[in-house]
């Protein structure tokens, strides 16, 4: 049998089919289809049973999540379903009572974990951008936050924090010595005085323990469905992939979602865009920025853990993720030059 780092990607897909099927068995559905969703960092897998039911498998990457991790995905994703109306997806659990599953199939090198949880019926929020959703969107924050705030969390749950651009233990590969032919010029240096203004902003808001909750975590447009027959008092935007859940604070969360909005609208039309996400929020709760440009702030580190992730897993592409992003990250040390004075 061929190497399975040897596979095309859809060869790959092939064999985690097999594999996802395997993990299915653990479960009380009667199957009729399994069907490739995607290839994402995960590999999701749609579902569709005999009763019309249907689900996501996601069988996940190895190392990518602790155990911790989707056990406490699991029990965020039950609050969520218990105590609100948001629509977001509901876990099922295997027959046993297991929050995942672990499963192995000839030609896949690993065992997998696989999840499974309801399918969230709509269209990507990326797709309906518009001034209306955008502020939906602001309220789903506001009323995620304003639960994660009440959240108790029961035995077991994650205690991880968001307390600096990288959340989860994953290597800085970004400003290793393998990644050095990605830069030129003054590139790392820039680099580099953005990481250390990011971690000290980090440093100031988990000081003050006040305001800290669990959070998405990326929450961003294309995590999000518009499903119009949902009344959930969000214009029907439900929330997707929690697999990033973990303890942080509100304007993290919004940072995440606004740097991803800044690289799917156009430039001239970014404020008009958080404007509508910061009117929909104020229906909720205060805008959890403290000071005029701390929400730029995080948005930098959001910048910097997508290269850090290019870097230690689309190596081929570093060199023009970071002349793309360099221009950018100059502007902000700018305006914050300017801001400081």
């Amino acid at each position: 049998m061929k190497p399975y780092t040897d596979l095309t990607a859809r060869q790959k897909a092939r064999r985690l089919h097999r594999l996802a099927i395997q993990a299915l068995e653990a479960y009380d559905l009667k199957i009729s289809r399994v069907s490739l969703l995607g290839r994402f960092t995960n590999t999701l897998f749609r579902v569709r049973t005999r009763e019309g039911g249907r689900y996501v498998v996601r069988v996940c990457t190895p190392g990518w999540r602790t155990d911790t991790d989707l056990n406490s995905e699991v029990l965020w994703l039950e609050a969520l379903d218990r105590d609100t109306d948001l629509g977001a997806p509901v876990p099922l659990r295997a027959r046993d009572g297991r929050a995942f599953v672990t499963a192995e199939a000839d030609g896949v090198p690993e065992p997998r974990r696989c999840m499974v949880m309801s399918w969230i019926p709509g269209v990507p929020l990326g797709k309906r951008l518009t001034p209306a959703n955008l502020e939906h969107m602001g309220t789903l924050h506001a009323r995620m936050h304003a639960f994660g705030a009440a959240f108790q969390p029961p035995e077991g749950f994650t205690t991880r924090r968001m307390s600096s651009y990288l959340a989860r233990d994953e290597p800085e590969v970004l400003f290793a010595e393998s990644s050095a032919d990605a830069f030129a010029g003054d590139a790392l240096a820039v680099l580099m005085e953005v990481r250390e203004r990011v971690q000290q902003a980090y440093e100031e808001l988990y000081a003050d323990p006040a305001g800290l909750r669990v959070i998405h975590n990326d929450l961003w447009h294309d995590n999000i469905k518009v499903d119009r027959r949902h009344r959930n008092g969000c214009g029907g935007l439900r929330p997707l992939d929690f697999e990033d859940t973990v303890w942080g604070y509100p304007v993290q969360d919004l940072a995440a979602a606004i740097q991803d909005l800044a690289d799917a609208v156009p430039a001239e039309s970014l404020e008009s865009a958080v404007a509508a996400l910061q009117r929909g929020y104020e229906r909720v709760a205060p805008w959890p920025e403290r000071v005029p440009g701390e929400i730029d702030v995080f948005r930098a580190g959001r910048a910097l853990w997508v290269a850090n992730y290019v870097a230690g897993h689309q190596r081929e592409h570093l060199h023009g993720h970071v002349n793309w992003l360099v221009p950018k990250l100059r502007q902000f040390l700018a305006e914050r030059a300017e801001a400081d004075g």
